[in-house]
């Protein structure tokens, strides 16, 4: 969790723009909790980016191969790669303040707006980048600007964030806390995430898997939903 100043920060900043505090901390919840469980199942390190290769899920002996990890240090100066998960799950819809069209461009504008308190410029940008890529276009270094000057290391770490958060996002479909938990379990190149307590999420499991295409391409895992 944040550390509670800079939490109070940044829910200061939400609240500025009227945010719906119980969807955006649901998103944080889920998306954190995606984050833990995917670490601890290996598909990456706590400051560190873990790339994964994708491979068949099945070779032509029946045999299936290892994931690859392709390690990669990040150096975060001030927060770690879950703080500024959580910061990005709790100001990902600001922008609705101005509108529901393109309102992830808009949440990274307010979010680059003015300097917040508690994160470095760096952070801040991070925040930023990973709050834009909840829903819309993915990264993509030709199209987007600002995304393209990050460094090779921050453009990784983006991705990964991004993917979680949006993935988190899907599962609050309803925006009524229909997800209470959820486990993941890694099953050759499937990772199986189970939703608790699996009752009355239709929507979420929908909306869910359809928003964990971008997780599944940057994890290079196919995602199971139980």
């Amino acid at each position: 969790m944040l550390h509670p100043a800079l939490r109070d920060t940044v829910l200061t900043l939400a609240r500025r723009y009227d945010f719906e505090e119980g969807h955006s901390l649901q998103d944080e919840r889920l998306a954190l909790r995606l984050f833990d469980e995917t670490a601890r199942v290996g598909l990456h390190r706590l400051g560190q980016h873990a790339e994964r290769t994708p491979v068949p899920e099945a070779q032509p002996n029946g045999t299936e191969e290892m994931l690859h990890f392709v390690q990669h240090d990040i150096s975060v100066a001030g927060c770690s790669p879950r703080d500024i998960l959580s910061s990005a799950a709790i100001l990902h819809d600001i922008g609705y303040v101005e509108g529901y069209e393109q309102h992830h461009k808009t949440a990274f504008r307010l979010i680059m707006a003015e300097p917040i308190p508690g994160l470095s410029p760096h952070d801040q940008t991070l925040v930023a980048h990973v709050a834009r890529y909840h829903r819309g276009g993915t990264p993509d270094p030709v199209k987007h600007p600002a995304f393209a000057a990050l460094p090779v290391a921050d453009r990784s770490l983006v991705e990964q964030l991004g993917a979680i958060l949006r993935f988190a996002d899907g599962l609050d479909r309803s925006h009524a806390n229909a997800v209470a938990d959820l486990r993941c379990a890694l099953d050759g190149n499937r990772l199986i995430v189970t939703l608790l307590p699996g009752l009355d999420n239709a929507n979420e499991r929908w909306a869910g898997q359809k928003k964990a295409r971008w997780f599944e391409s940057v994890y290079g895992v196919r995602v199971i939903l139980e």
